[in-house]
């Protein structure tokens, strides 16, 4: 998933975390299209896992710092994201890694993070005042 200056919100610290979770994306992806093995796979979904975890905790801290009216609606979505990484790192040790649960993986966080960003993080980015 490459980083497109649409997706910046205008907010430094979470748009270079952003293009941090694109760059793994694309990681994701083409370990699995290239063969590179389960073993990077997990690497990069525990990544993912971990990482998101940390963004999510600064996009929340901040949310308070503005005061966003959203703020639980937010998290909660947050918290949702978070267990979807879970259960597919757990399909992925439990069945193995094949190219079409990569590509699954791949397009539902795409997906996600791009929906997330137009829409709920363009939401709270209008709250903040450098």
């Amino acid at each position: 998933m490459t980083w497109r200056d649409s997706f910046a919100l205008g907010i430094p610290q979470i748009d270079k975390q952003h293009r941090e979770l694109c760059d793994q994306i694309d990681k994701l992806f083409e370990a699995g299209s290239r063969g590179k093995g389960a073993d990077e796979v997990m690497n990069v979904l525990s990544f993912l896992e971990s990482y998101t975890i940390r963004h999510f905790a600064d996009e929340e801290q901040l949310q308070l710092q503005i005061k966003y009216p959203q703020y639980q609606q937010h998290k909660a979505k947050h918290a949702e994201f978070v267990a979807k990484i879970a259960k597919m790192k757990k399909e992925a040790t439990e069945k193995g890694v094949n190219v079409a649960l990569v590509i699954s993986l791949n397009q539902m966080i795409s997906n996600w993070l791009i929906e997330h960003i137009k829409s709920v993080d363009a939401d709270y980015a209008k709250y903040y005042k450098p």
